[in-house]
């Protein structure tokens, strides 16, 4: 039997993220079929999802421009 965490308890979940480290603003990217295939796959390769793989890649080329 799986016994339920009482409301406030501590050591269970994830812990919460400082204010400077929470992302929330989205950017939208619109792919075709191929694009995001091609996407899913360096995803992969790379061990990571294609939302933080496309941010990660994003992120570089914004700074290697500076």
């Amino acid at each position: 039997m799986i016994s339920k965490a009482k409301k406030g308890s501590k050591g269970l979940g994830r812990p919460k993220l400082a204010d400077a480290d929470k992302r929330a603003t989205l950017v939208r990217v619109l792919t075709t079929e191929a694009e995001h295939t091609e996407l899913q796959r360096a995803a992969q390769t790379a061990g990571a999802s294609v939302s933080t793989w496309v941010r990660l890649a994003a992120l570089e080329k914004a700074r290697a421009s500076r």
